[in-house]
């Protein structure tokens, strides 16, 4: 039930000295605002010039790829191509090896909080499609690719459906393009099981079409022969790879790390928060408070639901619970709006008075670039592959 953006927030360039520290309350658990220096030095400006490196490199070799994939095309006589799948973004440059904080959800800066709250009035029916929520979303989650250029997709989709169909089955073969086409109903060859889900019949883990036409020519010119991959989708997904994968840091490590550094702080604010009239909330494992549950009580007067994939059952939580509503909270929309806002103002004024702000953006910045110094030889490695494809590309190019 709690407000999350549609995009994914980029925070502020890290400081050495934010790297550099972790937090720690005083004696009396009221203030987070003292320091301890973390043993492990991290070169924080290294190592976001190595994920923009990253960016930089990946933006060429899509360039390149789709400079291939146009030629084989355009041989064939298709001279306009879908932007969707072959317009290229100048690559952009990211300010912050973090992408978002865990405590965003419960602690917003003061002004948003005042106007704002945490946003979860934004979420309910009345309020989803408004103009107010797009205000809200704008102001306290600003799209870190709004100034992205929008392709010019207009003489491609102007072409007849069959010229469009006949694109596509060139550019990545009949079966890609007849699975962009699902409708999602079963055929007369699928069956649905009594639980509603799909049932594919031969017991085969689904997968995804594998790629043809000319982005298979240009596939295994590059990189050989495509493979097949299993991810953890809904029991099981197989998709297509061809490019080396990029290494990627571990998000569960990071939240474990991050809320052990941060349970003396946590103290502190639980502590401000309780006298400021909202008691009996607890950390979870991860550093997170149980906001879901309480902002979805609030609105709906029923727990928040995660969901589940048809015949699953949903994951247990064994995280604190949410605290009980108070007896008097109000019954309107406007009440509890109004309700949310006093308490995120509240949080946000708890989280600066207490230092708990800052000592948790202090410590997040340090556990994460942590994380990217462990993969930082492989990533280099990774690089250099990628470049290595990107010359090879550029060399099917120049013919």
């Amino acid at each position: 039930m709690a407000a999350a953006p549609p995009w994914r927030l980029a925070a502020g360039l890290i400081g050495a000295a934010a790297l550099a520290a972790t937090a720690a309350c005083t004696e009396s658990g009221g203030d987070a605002s003292e320091a301890t220096a973390d043993p492990e030095v991290v070169d924080a400006a290294g190592l976001l010039e190595m994920a923009n490196e990253s960016v930089r490199l990946s933006k060429e070799l899509d360039a390149a790829e789709s400079r291939v994939i146009a030629e084989c095309l355009e041989a064939q006589g298709f001279d306009v191509h879908d932007q969707r799948e072959l317009g290229q973004n100048e690559p952009y440059e990211v300010a912050s090896l973090v992408d978002a904080y865990p405590t965003a959800e419960f602690l917003p800066e003061a002004d948003i909080a005042a106007e704002w709250g945490f946003g979860w009035w934004a979420q309910t029916a009345e309020m989803f499609d408004s103009e107010e929520t797009q205000d809200y979303y704008a102001e306290a989650y600003p799209d870190p690719f709004a100034d992205q250029p929008v392709f010019d997709n207009s003489e491609f989709e102007s072409l007849p459906d069959d010229e469009r169909r006949a694109w596509s089955v060139a550019y990545q073969g009949e079966e890609a393009t007849a699975a962009l086409e699902y409708t999602g109903e079963p055929s007369e060859e699928e069956a649905s099981s009594e639980d509603g889900s799909l049932d594919f019949g031969d017991g085969e883990t689904p997968s995804a079409p594998k790629p043809g036409g000319c982005q298979l020519e240009m596939i295994t010119a590059i990189y050989g022969e495509p493979k097949q991959v299993e991810i953890d989708l809904d029991g099981g997904y197989l998709v297509w790879e061809w490019r080396p994968e990029q290494p990627e840091i571990e998000y569960e490590s990071i939240e474990a790390e991050f809320a052990g550094r941060m349970a003396d702080a946590e103290a502190g604010f639980l502590s401000c928060i309780d006298e400021a009239g909202y008691p009996g909330w607890e950390f979870d494992e991860g550093g997170r408070l149980a906001m879901n549950d309480y902002s979805a009580m609030l609105y709906t007067g029923e727990p928040f639901d995660p969901g589940a994939p048809p015949g699953e059952e949903p994951p247990v939580d064994t995280s604190p619970p949410a605290p009980d509503l108070p007896d008097d909270v109000p019954d309107d929309f406007e009440g509890k709006r109004a309700y949310e806002v006093d308490m995120a103002v509240a949080f946000a004024a708890c989280g600066d008075d207490t230092g708990y702000r800052e000592a948790a953006t202090s410590a997040y910045d340090a556990v994460v670039a942590e994380q990217y110094a462990a993969i930082e030889v492989e990533t280099y490695a990774w690089q250099d592959q990628i470049r290595d494809y990107t010359v090879k590309a550029q060399e099917l190019i120049a013919g």
